[in-house]
């Protein structure tokens, strides 16, 4: 029930920023928003201009980096305004090391956000958070990179202290991360390039478990919500699975002798 309250007061706040875009003939930003979030600011946006296909509605994002899950939206003021640069976005990117690498811990997702969030500062004004290990073997320490609002980034350079290890904390631009992202290949083959069929390789579930997480709207292709287990992939489309993780799908071409397709899922780490 409360859920569904914040959902309409959420609705509710993208239709305004959509409106007053149109209104003041400038663009509007939101706070971060995640898959869910970013499904729903779509739904508000095609509300108000129900002619149009989606790919031409008047909306833009940017998290901070290509990939971004969570994600800055930018409502413009109509379907000809041309689309904001990256520097538009009232984001910046917070690089958090340690001081003395010999003595830094090996920090997770989650030690980052506890330290931001024990803050007082609410989830939608900080986006991705990415940790990896820097350093030559032997000398390598976890790095963090948070991905925040603008008006809270002199806060976050605060920091200096994640669990037992003493950091510094630097405000850097987002294209100065050259952040690569990993995968780990899943292979296997299906009867059919159905999501339904890829969804059990992805995750390594039953065909009925596969098609209540999509019918329960907790799939998403390519970063808008889809209930229709039918769908066909295509070669090199993304697609999230609440609670299991994001996934890039590759056909490697062909049929099997027994007329399966073979791919291969890669899956985000």
């Amino acid at each position: 029930m409360q859920r569904a309250k914040e959902q309409q007061l959420l609705y509710k706040r993208f239709s305004d920023l959509c409106r007053m875009a149109y209104q003041r003939g400038i663009p509007m930003y939101s706070d971060f928003a995640d898959l869910q979030e970013q499904s729903l600011a779509r739904q508000a946006v095609k509300e108000q201009y129900p002619d149009l296909p989606e790919v031409r509605l008047p909306m833009a994002s940017y998290g901070g980096y290509e990939e971004a899950e969570r994600r800055l939206l930018c409502f413009l003021p109509d379907t000809d305004y041309l689309q904001p640069d990256i520097d538009d976005y009232p984001l910046c990117c917070i690089r958090i090391a340690p001081i003395n690498k010999k003595f830094g811990e090996m920090l997770s997702h989650r030690d980052y956000l506890g330290t931001i969030m024990g803050l007082g500062l609410e989830r939608d004004q900080v986006g991705d958070i990415l940790v990896r290990q820097e350093g030559a073997e032997g000398n390598a320490c976890t790095v963090g990179y948070v991905f925040c609002k603008q008006k809270i980034a002199e806060l976050l350079t605060e920091i200096t202290r994640i669990r037992h290890t003493t950091v510094e904390a630097q405000n850097i631009k987002p294209e100065q991360l050259h952040w690569e992202q990993q995968y780990k290949n899943i292979s296997g083959s299906v009867s059919s390039l159905r999501l339904d069929a890829i969804l059990s390789v992805a995750i390594r579930t039953s065909r009925t478990q596969g098609l209540q997480l999509i019918r329960d709207g907790n799939v998403y292709i390519n970063g808008i919500s889809c209930t229709e287990n039918a769908k066909t992939l295509q070669n090199g489309d993304i697609f999230s699975v609440r609670g299991h993780g994001k996934y890039r799908f590759q056909y490697l071409g062909g049929t099997s002798k027994k007329g399966r397709y073979p791919i291969t899922v890669q899956q985000y780490i």
